[in-house]
């Protein structure tokens, strides 16, 4: 299963497509000069195939490029991060 990630045309979240079709999303805000993921929600028959960590990643890899902090929110999120420490640094500080 391949899954692609596109950004919003709002640039309020980043949608998951398995083959054409809606499979989940990332919402985030940007607050104070970093990046909120606020919710993340995976569509019932794409759960646990991992749709979620792809978009995940994907967001955290383009804060990573843009050079800015996020503050996961998000549980999820959070514990991605948890579970991908190579991510920690992203993490602003409370």
């Amino acid at each position: 299963m391949h899954v692609d990630v596109k950004l919003s045309p709002e640039g309020d979240l980043y949608e998951a497509l398995v083959d054409g079709r809606h499979a989940g999303q990332l919402e985030f805000v940007r607050r104070d000069g970093v990046i909120v993921y606020t919710h993340t929600e995976v569509e019932d028959e794409f759960g646990g195939k991992g749709v979620g960590g792809v978009l995940v990643r994907t967001a955290l890899d383009a804060a990573r490029a843009e050079g800015v902090q996020v503050v996961p929110s998000c549980p999820f999120v959070r514990q991605w991060i948890d579970r991908h420490p190579d991510y920690a640094d992203l993490v602003k500080d409370a």
